[in-house]
């Protein structure tokens, strides 16, 4: 019984509601899913990177962190985008990382048109 309070406790906790439970919907199992593996690349990795890469894959969570339940496109873009990333890690011939301060942003379409 303690095993199963225990893990009712931390999905709430991790869920950040207070009261009720509420059951992950598909898209949050797919987020949670994606950071796993995001963590189990980093084990794959040469020691002097391995926390480099924990420390660049939570920083973009949690940098993402305050989108909303109901913004499932741009949850959806940010995964595809992730595990593209991702499978550039993977690549055996990359022993490191080099995160820029800055995101790239497409123009904006006014700035377009002005042109």
């Amino acid at each position: 019984k303690r095993f199963v309070n225990l893990a009712r406790t931390r999905s709430l906790d991790m869920s950040g509601l207070s009261g009720a439970k509420r059951p992950l919907s598909g898209l949050q199992k797919q987020v949670l899913s994606f950071y796993r593996q995001c963590l189990r690349a980093a084990r794959q990795k040469p020691e002097e990177a391995r926390e480099q890469m924990k420390q660049v894959a939570r920083a973009e969570f949690r940098k993402h962190q305050g989108l909303g339940r109901s913004d499932v496109a741009r949850i959806e873009y940010l995964i595809r985008r992730g595990k593209k990333q991702l499978d550039r890690v993977l690549d055996p011939n990359v022993y490191s990382l080099s995160v820029s301060a800055t995101e790239k942003k497409p123009p904006s379409p006014s700035s377009s048109e002005s042109s």
